[in-house]
């Protein structure tokens, strides 16, 4: 497994101190509906910390940062793509090459 950055993101992660970027499963138990997404984004090394000791992830160390994964079912492609998306004012993670299992 490889992560790739895109020149965009590198920019924004240096002027930026986040550098640690997490995948998280994130799901919404209704009594009608079971959701469940991949919520990927930027953290710092106080959060990354967190994730590894309280949560239990696991991390790939990068050229950039890390990149913490968690222990649920998740299906990776060879390369792993991260790019920045800018919608209106805000920054937006964007990925390709992860997909939650069902």
């Amino acid at each position: 497994m490889k992560f790739e950055y895109s020149d965009q993101l590198k920019e924004y992660i240096k002027k930026n101190n986040k550098k640690n970027i997490v995948i998280e499963v994130v799901t919404c138990n209704n009594s009608e509906i079971e959701i469940a997404e991949l919520h990927v984004y930027l953290i710092d090394d106080k959060r990354a910390r967190y994730f590894k000791e309280k949560k239990g992830y696991g991390f790939v160390t990068t050229e950039v940062g890390e990149v913490l994964i968690p222990k649920f079912k998740l299906t990776y492609d060879d390369i792993i793509y991260f790019d920045l998306k800018k919608v209106l004012f805000f920054h937006m993670l964007t990925y390709k090459g992860v997909v939650l299992e069902k």
